[in-house]
């Protein structure tokens, strides 16, 4: 008999450790996708979020001028870049809009889109969505931020739910 010195693994074994593999990656996509799923929620309320701290403080800043806000339906659309805003703006949505999108655009391609909405009086609450594109289908929202993807995909856009 020959002695041989060969060193390697068989197809057998090389076949059971792709099975191997290929059995962990079949558990690991799908919980991955959750974490991915979740991931832009949270990135969503929290620029839903900005964009509502944003307004509050442009609306304060009307009030304090002496030009209250009964209600707001303020919306950025696409935000590419920031923009000025003049020194004699109006105090109207337009203005809002101007400071929700500079607020956002230091996202840079993921700015997205905003917009605000509802009675501003004190008895009421009014709310801000953001979305990443108009196609997305994940919106976030602030206040009353949606909790699961589920409830954020059923969201419409400019209107409130939870």
């Amino acid at each position: 008999m020959k002695n041989s010195n060969k060193k390697g693994f068989t197809l057998v074994e090389l076949v059971v450790v792709i099975a191997i593999i290929g059995v962990l990656a079949a558990i690991l996509v799908p919980s991955m996708m959750g974490y991915v799923k979740k991931s832009r929620l949270k990135t969503a309320n929290g620029n839903a979020k900005t964009a509502y701290n944003a307004a509050a403080e442009a609306i304060a800043d009307a009030e304090t001028q002496g030009h209250p806000f009964a209600s707001i339906s303020a919306d950025t659309g696409v935000i590419t870049a920031s923009v000025e805003i003049a020194a004699d703006h109006g105090w109207d949505n337009d203005y809002i809009a101007a400071v929700m999108t500079n607020a956002l655009a230091s996202n840079g391609a993921d700015a997205g889109e905003a917009c605000a909405f509802g009675d501003t009086t004190a008895s009421s609450v009014w709310h801000a969505q953001w979305r990443k594109t108009a196609d997305d289908t994940t919106i976030g929202q602030y206040p009353e931020a949606p909790a699961s993807v589920d409830a954020a995909e059923a969201l419409d856009w400019g209107a409130a739910g939870e």
